[in-house]
């Protein structure tokens, strides 16, 4: 199993989780699945998501 974080940037937390939105939809497409919910720092307006990639075996 591979763990990953990614994060959405922007100039508002809206922005932000706009921007982390289209980016997990993109890791579900490869395989990935979020795990938990999302993260929204206040001291930097960033939106975090946990995804996880199950192996093959």
């Amino acid at each position: 199993m591979e763990y990953k974080v990614v994060a959405g940037n922007g100039w508002t937390p809206d922005s932000a989780v706009k921007e982390l939105e289209k980016k997990v939809n993109a890791l579900i497409q490869e395989g990935w699945e979020p795990i938990g919910g999302i993260v929204v720092a206040s001291f930097n307006e960033n939106a975090y998501q946990a995804l996880i990639k199950r192996s093959s075996e």
